[in-house]
């Protein structure tokens, strides 16, 4: 089993598809903060060392609760004493398991949280999950799905729990803040992120300790909006027949060396290409709007509901 002395003390979590991704692309590239998970995929880059173990919810349509979640494998070799080892997680923000290991083992822990419109943070998340392999459900079928359940949160449903969660961010927010304090709390506007990443970046280096100036300024946004490519070659490499595992145990008996070899191969596979957002009939808008509407106004109004020193603006 493999230890470290100083666990990841820079925890980048919020909503998911509310800027983690690129923050976490940005951030890790400052001399003073080290991610232990860089060789991985940057869209695949967190660790889950928090949630590791048997699931406590259904973190997507595709993670039903008591799903054994293995913590991605970490990386010390380059390790210099920076400062700050950072990890980025969504779903950190709604785990009552990760927000107490946090409060209890990680004293020393700093937390920033990102957010958006609740509302597009549902279209998001379900564009999200089409991406993959294993979900494939229209909006509007989806939307069937929610009203069967009344739009009542189900942790024992996880075809709808995820939908239904994440855009209600606003008590997860408030008891991190409420746990862990002011001072060890911050949270952004995805649309803040987008408009002043500079200034953001600047913020949040001075929250820290560490020099402004030393962060990234080819700040290129990741994990933007897309679809798998369709492409023969690559759908292929995304799910290869049996008999290409078989001949690959027998040419490379080494489960270490195959992970070497065909992984980043594999990968190629995973190639997104650009789509277009999804249109929603205004009628339909305001119905989702309509049963968000408490965390939309948490979010349009954040600072009458957080104190002011802890959002980045």
């Amino acid at each position: 089993m493999q230890s470290i002395s100083n666990v990841p003390n820079l925890l980048l979590i919020g909503g998911p598809k509310c800027g983690t991704t690129s923050l976490l692309t940005w951030m890790r590239k400052h001399p003073e903060i080290y991610h232990p998970w860089e060789k991985m995929p940057i869209s695949a880059s967190e660790s889950g060392f928090l949630l590791g173990g048997i699931s406590d919810i259904p973190f997507s349509p595709t993670k039903p609760k008591g799903t054994l979640l293995m913590p991605n494998e970490i990386n010390m070799v380059k390790y210099r004493q920076e400062k700050w080892i950072i990890d980025k997680s969504p779903q950190h923000l709604y785990s009552k398991k990760a927000l107490d290991t946090v409060r209890e083992l990680l004293p020393n822990a700093k937390i920033i949280i990102t957010i958006r419109d609740p509302f597009d943070l549902l279209i998001s998340w379900h564009g999200e999950m089409n991406k993959g392999l294993n979900y494939d459900t229209s909006f509007n079928q989806l939307l069937e799905k929610l009203d069967d359940k009344n739009w009542v949160i189900d942790d024992e449903d996880e075809a709808t729990w995820s939908f239904l969660t994440y855009p209600q961010y606003s008590n997860f927010i408030r008891s991190w803040i409420e746990m862990l304090g002011e001072d060890r709390v911050r949270v952004i506007k995805l649309s803040t992120i987008a408009k002043k990443p500079v200034q953001v970046l600047e913020s949040i280096s001075k929250w820290l300790g560490i020099d402004p100036k030393k962060m990234p300024q080819d700040l290129v946004v990741k994990n933007v909006r897309g679809r798998l490519s369709n492409n023969p070659l690559r759908r292929l490499l995304r799910k290869p027949p049996d008999f290409i595992f078989t001949m690959a145990r027998i040419i490379l008996p080494s489960r270490a060396l195959r992970k070497m070899i065909l992984d980043p191969i594999r990968r190629l596979g995973w190639k997104h290409v650009s789509s277009s957002k999804d249109i929603i009939p205004p009628e339909l808008e305001n119905k989702i709007r309509d049963k968000f509407s408490d965390d939309i106004e948490f979010f349009k109004n954040l600072e009458e509901y957080i104190p002011n020193s802890i959002i980045i603006d």
